[in-house]
């Protein structure tokens, strides 16, 4: 009868994150188990490979979309609304991006297979999004002619303000004024 584990596989594998985020994929396996409190010979028990546990670990975390899309259709208006629904979907990208990143570019990754075992969140962001901007637009706040290409345009924004953050190309502080232009932009398309 095997032992039980004391560490779990997800405690391991936020180490394991950590560790692939600050050093890309040379991260040492040895490193990840001293600091996980495992042996280097139970990570390859539990994950079979460096590559088996980096692909493991790199998983991005699923977006919070209650917590994003907690806004009423119809309450305050649509321009209050679509900011704080960016601010928390700007948040999601921050987080996600310096895991999503060392994945996509890692030699032996392959969209397709990842699709299969995976759903992308920003996926389910621009349904939300959908969902929030059509039930306004059923109450005459917003026009339907360009919900799609609206929407787009604010999740690439968003996306692009997160990457531009993560390579230190912009500051964070300045998001908020960003969002607000991009909406305000937005906003002409589909009044």
């Amino acid at each position: 009868m095997p032992r039980p584990k004391t560490i779990t596989d997800l405690e391991v594998l936020k180490v394991a994150r950590k560790h692939f985020i600050q050093q890309g994929t040379g991260a040492s396996t040895r490193s990840i188990a001293k600091d996980s409190g495992v042996s280097e010979a139970v990570l390859f028990q539990r994950f079979g490979t460096k590559e088996g546990l980096f692909f493991a670990a790199m998983v991005p975390p699923a977006a919070a979309l209650d917590e994003i899309f907690d806004v009423m259709p119809g309450k305050k208006t649509v321009i209050a609304n679509l900011e704080k629904i960016s601010a928390g979907i700007l948040d999601y990208f921050r987080n996600v991006i310096p895991i999503f990143l060392p994945l996509v570019t890692h030699p032996a990754f392959d969209m397709s297979v990842f699709l299969k075992q995976h759903e992308i969140p920003a996926m389910q962001l621009n349904q939300r999004l959908h969902q929030y901007l059509s039930a306004e637009a059923e109450l005459g706040r917003v026009g339907k002619k360009h919900l799609d290409g609206a929407i787009n345009l604010l999740i690439s924004m968003l996306h692009n303000l997160a990457i531009g953050e993560s390579i230190g190309a912009s500051d964070p502080k300045h998001a908020p004024q960003a969002i607000s232009a991009s909406i305000a932009t937005i906003w002409d398309g589909i009044r």
